[in-house]
């Protein structure tokens, strides 16, 4: 059979025409291109991280970044896009969707210990070696009170509310600063160690802030002495009027009563369960107190051992013993220039007394 050679020319190159727009056309399927996002990482003086400086990342893809210190020191703290996470050693970004900034801060190692140490004051102990100093947290510390001829020693009261009774004690270090007043009674003399001590409740006696709150937890009005009142009240003696923020904690926890804290005869402090003593962190309330009287006119002035913002709202319960049931006392402010800034006019009511609430540890001053 004789072949058209012009035919087989005219489809080959048909077929060649073919096979190169099957291989250059572009596919019916679209092809998406991942976003790309910017993950910067920086290290200050005492380390490293890997990738330092901005890195490049596909969306959706993980990304680990390794922490190393220098000799000698130790992570401070790491921030992820501003906010602190801790001293960690290593972070991962995972599914990246947008841009990212991780920071390392560092700490030498001598540095990190004397932040971390808290310190431990010993009031009142004959010792030599009492204990007193700067210890990390959860340090086991020995206290001891010494030997103080003509007396006993009547136990250990911590500014937190723990009671240690014996003069040689262990003590696990807490994570903040605590003060421990020895304690002491005469010989001859009986009494020992109560100085936080509740007031009107049925039952057993409880002693210190540990035992109070725990109480708290459970406390309704039933539980005091005449069946009605809602409000624990707790009497402090002693060398200072400290008010434990976990006391106040389980009060906050507690909605509708209220924990009166006595300490001296002229002013209490009610504490009411309210959301806003959350910033409440424990707090000295130690005061002084003064009255001067021209005839029928009286100045009281109650100055406060620690003055200072208290972190919550607190009334200050004054006695007037020389005011009349029904008057008016005038009260005011009294700055660290000894400044009088007129403040509020309060009622003296049938226990003669008045409430005064305050923010801070303020000195202030009554007429009536």
């Amino acid at each position: 059979m004789k072949i058209n050679k012009k035919f087989v020319r005219t489809w080959a190159v048909l077929l060649v025409f073919a096979v190169a727009f099957a291989f250059l056309a572009p596919s019916n399927v679209a092809t998406v291109e991942a976003k790309t996002y910017h993950i910067k990482a920086w290290a200050a003086a005492g380390g490293g991280i890997t990738d330092e400086g901005t890195k490049n990342v596909s969306g959706g893809k993980d990304i680990t970044y390794h922490i190393y210190p220098d000799k000698g020191h130790v992570v401070n703290y790491v921030t992820v896009d501003g906010e602190n996470i801790g001293a960690v050693t290593e972070y991962t970004f995972h599914k990246v969707d947008r841009d990212h900034e991780i920071c390392v801060y560092f700490i030498t190692e001598a540095a990190r210990n004397v932040v971390n140490k808290k310190n431990l004051t010993v009031v009142g102990s004959y010792s030599l070696t009492n204990g007193t100093g700067s210890y990390q947290p959860n340090a086991k510390v020995t206290i001891d009170a010494g030997i103080m001829p003509g007396f006993r020693f009547a136990g250990w009261l911590a500014s937190d509310g723990k009671i240690y009774p014996s003069a040689q004690s262990t003590i696990t270090m807490p994570n903040y600063d605590v003060i421990l007043y020895a304690n002491w009674t005469a010989d001859g003399v009986a009494g020992g160690l109560g100085q936080i001590a509740t007031t009107n409740l049925k039952g057993e006696q409880l002693y210190g802030w540990t035992a109070i709150a725990d109480k708290l937890v459970t406390f309704s009005p039933k539980d005091t002495q005449d069946g009605k009142s809602a409000t624990m009240n707790v009497s402090v003696s002693g060398f200072n009027c400290y008010v434990d923020a976990a006391t106040i904690a389980v009060l906050n926890a507690r909605q509708g009563i209220a924990l009166n804290v006595s300490y001296g005869a002229d002013v209490s402090f009610t504490f009411l369960s309210d959301v806003e003593n959350i910033f409440f962190t424990g707090t000295e309330l130690s005061y002084t107190s003064a009255t001067t009287s021209a005839g029928f006119a009286h100045v009281k002035n109650i100055y406060f051992a620690e003055q200072g913002v208290i972190g919550t709202s607190v009334f200050a319960n004054v006695y007037l013993p020389e005011a009349v049931v029904g008057q008016n006392a005038y009260v005011y402010l009294i700055d660290e220039k000894g400044n009088e800034l007129a403040y509020m006019t309060a009622v003296v009511d049938g226990t003669n007394r008045i409430s005064v609430p305050l923010a801070a540890k303020i000195n202030f001053k009554v007429t009536y």
